[in-house]
């Protein structure tokens, strides 16, 4: 017997191509150190700051959006196939529900997220031991 309803096929979706993947990440990555910079072009390049600005900000908002949209597509597939509810009760899942599960985890292992958030760290930490020791 098929466990599985029908029109699931078609539910999980494809990877991104992985240009998009690292084009993301070079837009957080921009975003995330042109914000940093602006102390530095306080001090030696004010003109810049505002370019800066934007850059950080729009970079920003593009990265994140990306990101609640690969979020969001994870929350409806998890949704659509009730898995959650499944693996809490430990119900055998059908080939197409593993399949599922493949997609969500290779899709949280190969995101390149969590180097965005060490460069947005470390960036951060750059920039206020600048600002405190190199603007007194």
């Amino acid at each position: 017997m098929d466990r599985c309803r029908p029109g699931l096929q078609g539910a999980i979706p494809h990877r991104m191509p992985e240009w998009v993947t690292w084009a993301a990440f070079g837009v957080g990555l921009t975003g995330a150190i042109a914000l940093r910079l602006i102390l530095v072009a306080k001090a030696y390049w004010p003109d810049l700051i505002r370019p800066f600005w934007y850059i950080g900000i729009c970079g920003n908002m593009l990265f994140f959006l990306f990101r609640t949209y690969i979020t969001q597509r994870r929350r409806r597939l998890i949704a659509r196939l009730e898995l959650l509810e499944k693996l809490r009760r430990q119900e055998p899942l059908c080939p197409e529900e593993y399949e599922a599960l493949k997609y969500l985890v290779s899709s949280l292992y190969v995101s390149k997220e969590r180097w965005n958030y060490f460069v947005i760290f470390f960036f951060s930490f750059l920039a206020i031991g600048w600002d405190l020791f190199f603007t007194r």
